[in-house]
């Protein structure tokens, strides 16, 4: 080394421009790992990837004598002058499809008549297709004692 000349040190940069260089860094990473994240393949749901869940219980009687009261309750309100006739049969018609879903996992309450139809169901097609004339008859014709009385039938049985 030369006599004359001296050393000089390396030049200082502020520590705000390295911080902003950092956060720049971590922020290209981070677009990158979002991308991968984002674009890779997703695991495909199907039947047999499904964890087998535990069969429900339903205590059938406790679940008959609801629905019976739902019936009993419906009928109440139109010999109250409540309801119509034709609104106790829809009622009806309701209350045994709701049972129907809840007790035996059949799920009658999205169905229509010709849906009932194509299930093995026969008993509750005959009973929904009974209710039908008068659930949408505007005559209020129909007999809603029988009617009541057919569907806690039906809810017996089961």
């Amino acid at each position: 080394m030369p006599e004359g000349s001296s050393f000089y040190g390396p030049f200082y940069y502020n520590i705000v421009w390295t911080v902003i260089g950092m956060a720049l860094i971590l922020l290209a990473i981070g677009v990158f790992v979002f991308i991968f994240l984002i674009t890779r393949k997703k695991k495909i749901r199907s039947l047999s990837t499904l964890k087998i869940q535990a069969p429900r219980v339903v205590d059938l009687n406790e679940l008959k004598t609801k629905y019976i009261g739902l019936i009993d309750q419906a009928e109440r309100n139109y010999e109250n002058h409540m309801i119509k006739a034709s609104v106790a049969h829809q009622h009806f018609s309701l209350i045994v499809r709701l049972f129907y879903a809840e007790g035996l996992g059949f799920h009658a309450d999205i169905m229509t008549l010709t849906d009932l139809k194509n299930s093995f169901k026969q008993d509750l097609v005959d009973l929904i297709e009974h209710y039908y004339p008068d659930e949408f008859d505007t005559l209020e014709k129909g007999s809603v004692k029988e009617a009541a009385e057919m569907a806690r039938e039906l809810v017996r049985k089961q």
